[in-house]
């Protein structure tokens, strides 16, 4: 069984997840605006943690499928440390799949509003990757970002194949891409939140 870790917010991944692993159980947690690197945000984020800690590590594996308190290094260990079951996390997923395609310039498309667009890109730009164009779709909020139309999507990552960037990444776990998947393939890789946790939990459970 896989543990899937998600917010409340998040209605998508645990769907299409079961499209691609089988025995899923979702968890899901509070959303709170930030991105859970204050001391207080991270003392919530545990302490709610704590409540299902129990019930996730009967998964062979663990999905924690956000971003809000594993941007960096620290916080990524940190959560591995909380668990005694492997766990796989979404911010470490994307990177360690983008460097595995070695490709140092990206098109970034995101659904976020700008602000939130602009948080990804310097979180890339953070993580040693060069982004020569990007798309913000302009949502914001959980269910803005759930309800995108697939077409926008589609139409984003098709501008983004005619860059001259090494890989495409589309970021949110929020953003139901697994279902149409295949029509984002071309010229150059894609890389998509929810595609980069699969493929990681993949690997950790040899499917």
């Amino acid at each position: 069984m896989i543990s899937l870790i998600v917010s409340e917010e998040n209605p998508n991944l645990p769907k299409d997840i079961k499209l691609v692993l089988n025995d899923v159980a979702t968890f899901n947690m509070k959303f709170y605006p930030g991105h859970g690197l204050r001391n207080d945000e991270k003392r919530r984020m545990y302490m709610e943690l704590s409540t299902i800690k129990r019930e996730v590590e009967k998964g062979d594996a663990i999905i924690y499928a956000r971003s809000y308190g594993v941007f960096d290094k620290k916080g990524i260990d940190e959560l591995k440390r909380f668990f005694s079951k492997p766990v796989i996390i979404s911010t470490e997923a994307i990177i360690k799949r983008l460097r595995n395609l070695n490709a140092k310039e990206l098109y970034v498309v995101t659904p976020y509003n700008q602000r939130r667009h602009d948080y990804e890109i310097k979180w890339l730009y953070n993580n040693g990757f060069r982004v020569v164009g990007s798309i913000a779709l302009g949502r914001t909020g959980g269910p803005a970002i759930a309800s995108t139309p697939s077409e926008l999507v589609i139409n984003a990552v098709r501008i983004a194949q005619e860059s001259k960037a090494n890989a495409i990444y589309v970021a949110c776990t929020i953003l139901s891409t697994i279902p149409f998947i295949d029509k984002l393939s071309g010229r150059l890789p894609v890389i998509t939140a929810a595609s980069a946790l699969i493929d990681e939990t993949k690997e950790i459970i040899n499917l």
